[in-house]
């Protein structure tokens, strides 16, 4: 019976795409995507936002699992679910498709659709081809027909062109530009921190600390055993300002966070809806291993590395980059982290920043979203 009900959903997908193809092609609608429609974020969001600030006679639909992920969408910004009849059709009939994942379902793209792939971030663990032995074989057929289908991809800096190019089985244009969703990372919003704050309810004299570890394969929180009431006591000691973490888990254990323990000092913000506007609003961020790390710093603000479990997560994908080499102050231990923290020199720290963002030629003009609507207008021939 699910094999039934499999194949049925496959032929009505098929027949879909097929009968709206029939359709022409609307040269005012864009389709967006981020995270396969995990919700309303990242670089597709940013220049969701940035098409609306054009006032455009623009149709744009965004693409999300259920309903429940439309609740976030902003006025001017259709809600259509990914798989649903609607969704294929608009897809199909759209000018412009933009995500920051693969398409791998796609059955094609007509001739004059254009498609922008943003990615999703700063590689620091190898990616793609330079792994192909450990991923999904249906994942690698599909990454290699998305390859084939995009026009455009976004790209932050000189070293991830060069991974586009070497990684990605794809051989087209990339725009150096930035990362759109850094735009206000960038920029340090003042508005996006007053956002933030009231939303936690934190007083304007409150120092935040994000820690903000990514997902191990195994989909377990054993390696987040950072001592949050003792990380709060030595930040306040060293800043000399009162500290309040904010604990926000990847979305793909986010579930996992019901079972720490929060008070008024350490706050759940798991549930948060867009990580860079908490990167933007808060003064530290520790992680282990993510490529927000490299987004946060761009504001020039001290992140730390507290990794307790370097080698297992290297033998899953090895990184592009020696761990001691980056530009993050990094601890293996608790007792290891108070003392990076305590000897902490914000000269030294900056000057290890920018020899890497120099070496990895680290786009920070703050205006990518910009660049990419412009992109997008220009596509759209008839707008």
């Amino acid at each position: 019976m699910r094999i039934l009900k499999k194949c049925l959903k496959g032929a009505r997908v098929v027949l879909t795409w097929l009968v709206s193809s029939l359709f022409p092609i609307d040269n005012k609608k864009i389709v967006l995507s981020s995270y396969y429609g995990r919700g309303y974020g990242d670089n597709p969001k940013y220049i969701a936002e940035e098409l609306i600030k054009l006032g455009k006679d623009l149709k744009i639909i965004w693409l999300v699992k259920d309903e429940k992920d439309a609740v976030t969408l902003p006025a001017g910004i259709c809600g259509v679910k990914t798989y649903s009849t609607k969704g294929i059709f608009h897809l199909c009939t759209a000018k412009v498709w933009v995500d920051n994942c693969r398409k791998g379902f796609l059955l094609f793209k007509r001739k004059k659709q254009i498609y922008i792939q943003t990615w999703h971030g700063f590689a620091l663990k190898r990616i793609e081809k330079d792994v192909e032995s450990a991923l999904d074989r249906g994942y690698v057929r599909g990454a290699k027909r998305d390859s084939k289908y995009i026009d455009y991809i976004i790209s932050d800096s000189e070293f991830m062109t060069n991974i586009y190019k070497s990684a990605f089985w794809y051989d087209k244009e990339i725009k150096q530009w930035g990362s759109p969703r850094n735009d206000i990372v960038i920029s340090g919003d003042e508005n996006v921190k007053d956002k933030v704050f009231g939303f936690f309810g934190l007083s304007d004299d409150t120092m935040t600390v994000l820690y903000a570890p990514t997902f191990r394969v195994d989909m377990s929180i054993e390696a987040y055993s950072l001592d949050y009431e003792r990380a709060r006591r030595v930040f306040e000691k060293r800043f000399n300002k009162k500290v309040v973490i904010l604990v926000r888990l990847h979305p793909n254990v986010v579930e996992k966070s019901e079972n720490l323990a929060f008070d008024g000092q350490i706050i759940n913000a798991s549930y948060y809806p867009d990580m860079q506007e908490l990167l933007s609003s808060c003064d530290v961020v520790i992680s282990d291993y993510s490529s927000l790390m490299f987004d946060f710093a761009l504001s020039r603000k001290p992140c730390f590395q507290f990794a307790t479990d370097i080698d297992d997560y290297k033998n899953d994908r090895n990184f592009y980059f020696e761990i001691n080499n980056l530009p993050f102050p990094l601890a293996q231990s608790n007792d290891e982290l108070e003392s990076r923290v305590e000897e902490f020199d914000q000269v030294s720290y900056l000057e290890k920043l920018n020899e890497f963002y120099d070496s990895v030629g680290m786009v920070i003009k703050g205006d990518a979203a910009a660049k990419c609507a412009e992109l997008i207008c220009e596509s759209c021939k008839d707008v």
